[in-house]
């Protein structure tokens, strides 16, 4: 399995988790995904460090594109759960 796929695996990994647990703690919707996008950068960095053993060059680049598609994954899986609680 190639780095890359493994990465993005692991990106999507944390990024439903944190989604779920967060729209679960918290009701305003923007802030359930703007803190699930946060925690899933910050635990998706701590993963690329623990598996490198050094600090990415470019990880301000890599936590700002983490950021986002985790905010994606977020927005997804929150309005499917706003979705199911509302009907």
């Amino acid at each position: 399995m190639n780095d890359g796929i493994f990465g993005i695996a692991a990106l999507a990994t944390i990024a439903t988790i944190c989604s779920i647990v967060t729209h679960l703690l918290i009701k305003k919707f923007v802030i359930a995904v703007f803190v699930s996008g946060l925690l899933s950068a910050l635990f998706f960095q701590f993963a690329a460090y623990f598996n490198l053993g050094q600090l990415d060059p470019f990880y301000l680049f890599a936590a700002f594109a983490s950021f986002l598609i985790s905010c994606a994954i977020s927005t997804i899986i929150g309005s499917v759960m706003l979705k199911r609680v509302n009907s």
